[in-house]
């Protein structure tokens, strides 16, 4: 290979890790996008009527999901600051440590959805078995903006889904097992 080949292949290996980094960058901040606002969706989401009053404080489930997105919000904070503001050489301890974080936030987002999903369809449906009925009858705009906020938290949860495969590729492909 001839020094031009050389820097053409280096050349779209340095446009590659941009696009890479770009991507990456791109999906942190939505994720701590949407992430903000479903704590303000949820933090704000109390209602008060002649039933009683309801807020998301009151369910665990949703105290789950608030404090999940809080956490996610944080980390995709620092992680884009830390992206950006440190360029530093990307080194092994850097690219498992990203790995790695990104599969704890994916899981404790997805596990925050999966809970809220279930605790909200509760709510909507009820339990005919046990006679529990559907508390959205009375509580509804109490129900539709935790609707809102479970599917804005499984958005999150596939952007964070794309970033750990984004994280996954990166480390898998730069470093190969030893023999």
């Amino acid at each position: 290979m001839d020094k031009t080949d050389q820097n053409v292949t280096d050349g779209s290996a340095l446009e590659l890790n941009r696009t890479e980094r770009t991507v990456e960058t791109v999906l942190r901040v939505a994720s701590m996008a949407l992430s903000i606002a479903n704590l303000v969706i949820m933090i704000k989401n109390s209602i008060s009527n002649d039933f009683g009053s309801l807020s998301y404080s009151t369910l665990g489930a949703f105290k789950y999901l608030v404090t999940a997105n809080g956490v996610c919000a944080t980390y995709s904070l620092l992680s884009v600051i830390f992206l950006i503001a440190i360029p530093c050489p990307i080194s092994k301890l850097r690219l498992w440590t990203l790995f790695l974080l990104d599969q704890v936030v994916t899981y404790a987002v997805l596990a925050a959805g999966a809970v809220s999903a279930e605790t909200l369809y509760l709510a909507y449906k009820g339990n005919l078995n046990i006679t529990w009925s559907s508390a959205c009858d009375y509580y509804g705009i109490f129900c539709h903006k935790a609707l809102v906020s479970v599917i804005l938290t499984f958005l999150v949860s596939v952007l964070y889904m794309s970033l750990s495969f984004i994280s996954s590729y990166r480390l898998f492909s730069r470093f190969e097992a030893k023999q």
